[in-house]
């Protein structure tokens, strides 16, 4: 290594033996694949993000300036490459609840499973690299390191450096890891070597257009991101009344394509403390004290995880959703709370539309309290049909 700092800082860079000692030293600090990509205009995704805009498909959480997502040259000017990395979130932790607690629970997505946010921690990684690249070019490295929240399409760029290859539902599959991997990526003016693509297929299966809850695969490799349930139960407001009962009990995200692929099947374990389940919330937390739980333990459990940054509310009302499908009539009380005091229309509203769904004299007695007092329309609307589920159960009971 000392040989190839001084041959850089003599201005004999080689870019495939920098490339070389770069990966090497990404397999030091934890990151599970990397690969260098060209800063090419990405075509194709650009000509497919105007397409989606023009159905109101775009996706969500997203820049919305096309060329900006697509441009690598717009993200730094003097660009030379792009630098893919992949870290795996798979634990052999297995998404049970204990067993006959009786307690109605939730699921959650794997990748929201840890402590640990995984912006934080790919971000540390990408910092370090940058100052590896620093150190052995002993000259000024411009580079902007991105995970998930700035303009790149983060799949495209690992598909185009070799970290992996799109599924039919759109997720990148890393060899050896599968799809359960976080993504990120830097742009950077150090001319590194580029990685050659992998070419690999799904074939004739299908099992994730099948499988996926919603219908949001609405043809391979082509995701109608409204309809998917990673965003809906992550969207601002009110949740559809279509996507209420294929949510099922996702409190968060979804990983119901990811489960029934065969390529996932091979995906080997890393096990990495900071993607297990928490002690607090699990792999399936309970729902009731979610609705119950107040700031402070909402910072607490879920402070340092990926579910934080949409705040309680999202949470509790998507609770609420997970109860009414689940049809526990332990949580009519809590739900009757939720629906009575709760500050925010969107959580008093899935409170309603949970207790038409439970059904019951005492879902029915909560539901026209709380129609007595309650002023938004919305939710009052809401009440009416809860009021109208309720009594269809009771008379086809």
């Amino acid at each position: 290594m000392k040989e190839l700092k001084r041959s850089l800082r003599e201005g004999g860079t080689d870019a495939m033996d920098l490339t070389a000692e770069l990966k090497q030293f990404a397999a030091r600090i934890g990151i599970d694949r990397i690969g260098i990509a060209s800063v090419e205009t990405f075509r194709a995704e650009a000509a497919q993000l105007r397409a989606q805009a023009e159905i109101n498909r775009y996706p969500a959480f997203t820049e919305k300036d096309v060329s900006a997502r697509t441009a690598p040259l717009q993200w730094m000017p003097e660009a030379k490459s792009l630098i893919s990395i992949a870290v795996s979130y798979l634990t052999d932790d297995r998404a049970r609840a204990p067993v006959g607690d009786g307690k109605p629970r939730a699921w959650v997505s794997r990748y929201a499973w840890g402590p640990v946010d995984y912006h934080h921690d790919l971000r540390d990684k990408l910092e370090q690299l940058i100052s590896f690249l620093q150190d052995m070019t002993g000259e000024e490295v411009k580079a902007v390191p991105f995970v998930d929240t700035g303009p790149p399409i983060d799949r495209s760029v690992a598909a185009r450096a070799g970290v992996g290859w799109f599924g039919k539902n759109n997720c990148v599959y890393v060899p050896g890891y599968g799809s359960w991997v976080f993504l990120g990526e830097i742009v950077t003016n150090v001319e590194l070597r580029p990685d050659e693509p992998i070419h690999r297929t799904c074939g004739t299966c299908d099992r994730c257009l099948c499988a996926c809850p919603t219908g949001a695969i609405t043809a391979p490799f082509r995701i109608d991101p409204t309809r998917c349930l990673s965003y809906i139960t992550q969207m601002p407001g009110v949740i559809p009344r279509e996507f209420r009962r294929p949510m099922g009990r996702m409190l968060f995200g979804c990983d119901i394509c990811q489960v029934v692929c065969p390529w996932n099947w091979e995906a080997e374990p890393t096990n990495r403390p900071a993607y297990r389940p928490t002690p607090t919330l699990g792999s399936r937390p309970e729902l009731i004290p979610l609705l119950e739980m107040t700031t402070g333990q909402f910072k607490r459990w879920f402070g340092g995880t990926a579910m934080a940054w949409r705040g309680k509310k999202i949470i509790q009302r998507n609770a609420c959703i997970c109860l009414g499908n689940i049809g526990d009539p332990q949580a009519i009380e809590p739900l009757r709370s939720r629906l009575e005091n709760d500050a925010k229309p969107e959580v008093r509203g899935a409170a309603a539309w949970a207790l038409g769904e439970i059904g019951g004299e005492n879902a029915v007695r909560a539901l026209e309290a709380a129609a007595a007092s309650e002023t938004s329309p919305m939710v009052l609307e809401e009440i009416e049909l809860a009021l109208a589920t309720a009594a269809a159960k009771a008379a086809s009971s």
